[in-house]
């Protein structure tokens, strides 16, 4: 990603440091030592220096397993589902669009989200798609060619959900978050969990094409 989204991950960092770590430890009940706190983070173990703030893996990953890198989606989405609200949210378990979230901002995303490119890539992957989904610990969900629930935080889900195209209609793509969602994070990181959702499910229906 561009310089800015470093920027902007690299502030949500200091904005993170002025925050009470032993109150987010206390709501959370999350794993801690002196130097890190620990989270389990759309299924992989993520690590935050305790110091800096700075987000990184909690052991190097297996080969095959998807790598953060910049961890510019990861950081800005972990920062705020940790700190958004005063007490932990919980999870209604009704699915709501993000446009439905967003009221008069999100109008229109919907309908954006659903002819993004990534829905082309899939395109006559199905089954490569749903191992992908499963290895997110995704659990079958919805109605549509491909649907999982899939596990972002806690209990914190995202709803994926794909139709595959043909001649006549393009792939197309859905994405659907707890009715609360808005207690978890704000709603301008709702796009970072979907681009965290969104390039793991690349990375590995990539790995299904291909030799195991």
């Amino acid at each position: 990603m561009g310089s800015n989204y470093i920027r902007m991950r690299d502030a949500s960092r200091a904005l993170f440091m002025e925050y009470d770590q032993e109150e987010i430890i206390r709501r959370w009940d999350l794993r801690h030592d002196e130097a890190y706190l620990y989270a389990d983070f759309m299924g992989q173990a993520l690590k935050i220096d305790r110091r800096t703030a700075e987000v990184s893996h909690v052991a190097a990953p297996a080969p095959g397993e998807y790598v953060c890198g910049d961890f510019i989606n990861e950081s800005m989405a972990l920062f705020d589902l940790l700190t958004r609200s005063p007490a932990r949210p919980r999870a209604l378990g009704q699915w709501s669009s993000i446009g439905t979230l967003g009221g008069i901002i999100g109008a229109g995303h919907d309908r954006t989200l659903s002819n993004e490119p990534t829905a082309e890539l899939f395109r006559g992957r199905t089954e490569a798609l749903a191992r992908a989904c499963e290895r997110l610990n995704g659990v079958p969900a919805g109605k549509a060619d491909v649907g999982y629930a899939i596990p972002v935080f806690r209990d914190f889900q995202i709803l994926f959900q794909f139709w595959d195209g043909d001649d006549e209609f393009p792939a197309s793509i859905k994405y659907l978050f707890d009715a609360n969602a808005l207690q978890f994070m704000h709603y301008e990181t709702l796009w970072y969990v979907m681009n965290c959702l969104s390039e793991r499910l690349k990375h590995y229906a990539k790995r299904q094409d291909g030799p195991a």
